[in-house]
């Protein structure tokens, strides 16, 4: 029974009863009491637990405003409260920052903070007027007048919802505030910083003003649109176009597409929005970039692109002809094979050899013609997912023509598996495609049949 006495001993027995009742509910929700109790009991012990969570970690936040203030840790030689606290548990920086950050937030919000407390509302509740605090200082005393209209608010909604209200009364307070603060941010922190590592990738990071971030969300959105398999379930009817076709091994594993994270796919999204961007026509045409068409050229050795074996490595170069990061040779024959690049072929002695054309090499017309042969996917055995690049069967530069006899269509993963994972292709697109694997293990494919 909790004891009384004093404030201190009463904290402590409270202590001692929630770290007995945590143990307690913990050993029951890890063995045979869970697996017993009824759907409905689990169910109202989880929104229990939520809520739960939220009061802890409103109280976490007023003993840390309390631990903070005293001087266990800089007597034990810490310099900050946060240092103490990250080296006396295993959760690391970030969650004892925000253990302190919630320790402001007691004292200086303090009525919604009693809905916190009580688990009317959560942590990112308060931490959405925290933020409306710190982007408009100005309106600080405003906010202050309000927080309890706004707590009332907050206790109804989830915090995407609060955030909405929140700002909307902002608005209607002081306009001028808002639109300055807004000024001020696009003045200061808009930016988009793009930088080349030293293995050649690209990071991209930055701030968008929300009209440009959100064309930029709606046009990844699309290019995903574009880019998602319409997967359809394998039958073994053979006039059906969803027909698999059967390998002519026995019984190997025919690679698949694996599922993309989101951000592999928005990669893959902007790629497709890149390329329709340099490939435009007319008015929406990009100005020229150093006296031409923003292109990427590649600078590859001749025999590197010619021998399958090769691994000697190609460069892409920057506008002055700079070489600024190396691709494989095998990178470079399936970038120049269905790519927005212009592909400059070197001999041994550095001498210009070929260039290739500039835009991509299969035309409109003959990608339109591919893309209806193989009804639109991918033409590796077992494979639905759409067609994204357009491969030559017999490679440019060993003489294959730009010629619908020598393309076919494949999506991005099985393009650069057949480039760059040891797969060869033979055969005649109309007919059967024979893919042999780096163990010589055969699949066919014949085109779909026409309806």
């Amino acid at each position: 029974m909790t004891s009384t006495a004093t404030p201190a001993l009463a904290l402590r027995d409270a202590h001692a009863d929630a770290v007995r009742a945590i143990g307690d509910l913990s050993g029951a929700a890890g063995g045979e009491s869970l697996a017993m109790a009824t759907d409905e009991a689990v169910a109202e012990c989880l929104v229990d637990l939520f809520e739960m969570r939220r009061r802890i970690e409103a109280t976490i936040a007023d003993v840390s405003a309390r631990f903070s203030g005293g001087t266990t840790w800089s007597a034990e030689g810490f310099r900050t409260a946060r240092d103490w606290l990250r080296a006396r548990t295993t959760d690391g920086l970030g969650p004892a920052s925000r253990a302190l950050e919630g320790a402001h937030w007691v004292r200086d919000f303090p009525v919604i903070t009693d809905a916190w407390r009580s688990g009317a509302v959560s942590r990112a509740h308060v931490e959405v007027l925290a933020d409306a605090h710190e982007m408009f200082p100005r309106l600080s005393e405003a906010l202050v007048g309000i927080e309890p209209e706004l707590t009332a608010h907050a206790c109804g909604v989830d915090p995407a919802s609060f955030r909405r209200i929140l700002f909307a009364q902002l608005h209607l307070i002081d306009p001028d505030a808002i639109d300055e603060a807004d000024a001020k941010k696009r003045r200061n922190h808009l930016g988009l910083h793009v930088s080349r590592l030293t293995d050649g990738f690209v990071r991209v990071d930055g701030l968008l003003a929300p009209e440009v971030g959100q064309h930029l969300l709606t046009m990844l959105a699309a290019a995903r649109d574009a880019l998602r398999a319409k997967d359809a379930s394998p039958t073994d009817d053979p006039f059906s176009p969803d027909y698999v076709p059967r390998p002519i091994a026995d019984d190997p594993q025919i690679p698949r597409e694996s599922k993309s994270r989101l951000s592999a796919r928005n990669a893959e999204a902007l790629s497709l929005i890149l390329d329709a961007a340099a490939s435009a026509l007319g008015d929406n045409r990009l100005p020229d970039t150093g006296g031409e068409r923003p292109v990427v050229h590649i600078t590859v050795d001749s025999d590197s692109l010619i021998e399958h074996g090769s691994h000697a490595p190609g460069w892409i170069t920057g506008l002055t002809g700079t070489h600024v990061t190396a691709i494989t040779a095998r990178g470079a024959q399936r970038l120049s094979c269905d790519a927005v690049a212009e592909l400059l072929v070197v001999d041994k002695r550095g001498h210009l050899d070929a260039i290739s054309t500039r835009w991509r090499t299969a035309p409109p017309g003959m990608r339109r013609y591919v893309l209806m042969r193989e009804h639109g996917r991918c033409r590796f055995p077992g494979c639905h997912t759409q067609i994204r690049e357009v491969h030559h069967i017999i490679h440019w530069a060993n003489g294959g023509p730009t010629e619908t006899s020598n393309l076919v269509g494949l999506c991005s993963h099985h393009h650069h598996l057949v480039h760059e994972g040891g797969w060869t292709l033979s055969g005649h697109p109309d007919h059967t495609l024979i893919f042999t694997d780096r163990l010589k293990r055969t699949w066919r494919s014949d085109p779909p049949l026409r309806e």
